[in-house]
């Protein structure tokens, strides 16, 4: 929730902005001197939950503002602060109880009960303002008119085209992103520590916004170098936006040309780095999830096909098709970094996610035959989470199955799961070879593995 405050006095502004941030870890403080800079503040940072006025101004008349900040923004409550004969005089009283939770504080700041009564007052005010805000955002809904869409799709922007929902009962949404408005990152991390994991968006609305963001990224990879210091996020939300469209509509001509770009991306982004230490180090660790580990599974195959000597872009091609392709149907973020079948956090889930979660490369591999122009892409996918010494999953394969290929890709997509939202150092290098050492020093691996930790080796 965001109020705003205004006053005239910087100091006086400052004392309140710091007991307010003490009491309200979760309120955003805005503050404004002047009836410009008030109105400006209302158009682009809104809505606002309360209003707080000095009832002191002196460039202003805080009754006629007040009035107007309610024209602008709905009736919202308001504290007026101020001396005792100040709140009374320029306060009119058909002002001061249009909203029966409007209250009123008495100046100076220093004395010893004002932060006590501030907290009161503003505590009784936000718990309505919540209780309002809540209720009136609650929408009569058809489940069947809405699709779901991941939380964490939502961390690479910071607004949305389309309304967003959270389901309160079945029948009930809330909306909690508008459309075309700024929500915060902190807001997210909120419902995310409530363990809500999707949000809900009308079904009309999902398809024209996969439609719209499928040539948006197009066209932004196409006109984006690897250089660019937001190119792996604009990686990273193509990737997000092509998984919606294929579990969603699945595979057009759209998405073959989104595909292509996408892999194109990570070939040059691998060679703009040079060493793997240098890609690592400016890679951004904090998107975690689905579509992170794809990227870096794509980065590090790529790179490793060069290791191994392999010069041919369609081999690199087929590589990154396969990053992308890899994890697209699981039904939890969290699944991308579980890598063994008898993991003990697959206990965390629902029979049925974990069903999807050991059927994933059958999904993955079916899918990949609809990218005709990349041979055995199938064969990979099937058996990306096999593992030497029958450890994997979904078939526990023998040794002798493992193509080179395989081994290249299977490596690369376990050490992206391992470093998925991980600070990349030192230390994290010499853990993960010491873990990766007991499993993948035989057959064809060892040869990977072996450049593998070369490039670890090498700045």
């Amino acid at each position: 929730m965001k109020t705003l405050y205004v006053s005239e006095n910087k100091l006086e502004t400052e004392t309140l902005r710091r007991i307010l941030k003490h009491n309200f870890k979760n309120l955003e403080f805005s503050s404004a001197s002047s009836t410009d800079e008030v109105q400006q503040i209302l158009l682009n940072e809104g809505p606002f939950g309360f209003f707080i006025v000095d009832a002191e101004l002196k460039e202003s008349d805080p009754n006629s503002l007040s009035e107007s900040m309610v024209e602008m923004s709905g009736e919202k409550p308001f504290l007026f602060i101020g001396l005792p004969a100040a709140i009374t005089d320029r306060i009119s009283q058909g002002l001061y109880q249009s909203n029966t939770n409007n209250d009123q504080m008495y100046k100076p700041f220093d004395r010893d009960d004002f932060s006590d009564d501030i907290k009161n007052k503003v505590t009784t005010i936000i718990e309505w303002a919540t209780k309002q805000e809540f209720e009136s955002s609650i929408e009569k809904v058809n489940p069947e008119d809405f699709i779901k869409m991941k939380l964490k799709s939502f961390y690479l922007m910071n607004t949305f085209p389309y309304d967003m929902y959270l389901e309160v009962i079945p029948e009930e949404y809330i909306k909690i992103i508008n459309a075309n408005k700024p929500y915060s990152i902190s807001t997210l991390d909120l419902y995310a520590k409530k363990n809500v994991k999707q949000l809900f968006i009308k079904k009309n609305d999902h398809i024209k916004y996969l439609e719209q963001e499928t040539l948006k990224s197009i066209k932004a990879l196409k006109k984006f170098l690897p250089s660019n210091k937001d190119y792996f996020i604009v990686l990273l939300r193509s990737i997000t936006v092509l998984h919606q469209y294929m579990i969603s509509l699945g595979v057009t001509e759209s998405v073959g040309e989104l595909v292509d770009e996408i892999a194109d991306g990570i070939i040059k982004s691998e060679s703009h780095y040079k060493t793997l230490i240098r890609l690592l180090k400016n890679y951004p660790q904090h998107y975690e999830g689905v579509a992170s580990k794809s990227l870096l599974t794509g980065l590090l195959s790529v790179h490793l096909s060069k290791k191994m000597g392999w010069e041919s872009k369609t081999t690199k091609m087929k590589l990154a098709v396969c990053s992308i392709l890899q994890d697209y149907s699981l039904p939890d973020e969290f699944m991308s970094k579980i890598n063994y079948p008898n993991d003990s956090r697959l206990n965390e889930f629902t029979d049925e996610e974990i069903e999807k979660f050991y059927n994933h490369p059958i999904d993955a591999a079916n899918v990949s035959k609809q990218f005709s122009k990349y041979p055995d892409l199938d064969y990979i996918l099937l058996n990306h989470h096999e593992l030497p010494l029958k450890k994997g999953f979904p078939n526990q394969v023998g040794q002798s199955k493992f193509t080179v290929i395989s081994c290249v890709f299977n490596l690369s997509q376990f050490v992206a799961s391992e470093l998925d939202g991980y600070k990349f150092d030192r230390n994290t290098i010499i853990q993960l070879v010491k873990m990766m050492n007991r499993d993948f020093s035989v057959g064809n691996f060892k040869t990977v593995f072996e450049a593998l930790k070369s490039s670890f080796s090498s700045n």
